[in-house]
């Protein structure tokens, strides 16, 4: 089971997982916080599940529901990890170019020579 919420911090992804936990027969609860999926797996009553859901989130909305696929679910791990690979090398290679675009400004030192003569010459 599949539910699409608006739910985008730790606290409140923290709240959701313990909501839906207390419901028997889950095996397997994760929550990806970004894009607000909430996946339930396991043997369990989704109309229980969607209600307690709607109590307190109102935006809940139930996306899929259907047996549990390992192929399914393997693939998509490992295009969701291709995807955080992607966007950590991004990341590093825009961190490197951030730090090649500041300048190195040597720095510069001034002296000023005061001379003693009779029409008091200043060299700065």
């Amino acid at each position: 089971m599949v539910v699409m919420m608006n739910v985008f911090d730790e606290i409140a992804k923290e709240r959701v997982i313990r909501t839906v936990a207390s419901c028997s027969g889950i095996t397997t609860i994760t929550m990806d916080s970004k894009e607000g999926k909430l996946t339930v797996i396991g043997e369990f009553d989704e109309m229980q599940i969607l209600k307690k859901l709607k109590k307190r989130w109102e935006s809940a909305k139930m996306v899929t529901f259907g047996p549990f696929d390992p192929k399914k679910e393997a693939e998509t791990a490992a295009a969701a990890e291709k995807k955080k690979k992607e966007e950590s090398e991004r990341e590093a290679l825009y961190r490197s170019q951030a730090y090649r675009e500041i300048p190195v400004c040597p720095s510069h030192h001034h002296t000023t020579i005061v001379c003693d003569h009779d029409h008091g010459c200043i060299i700065s």
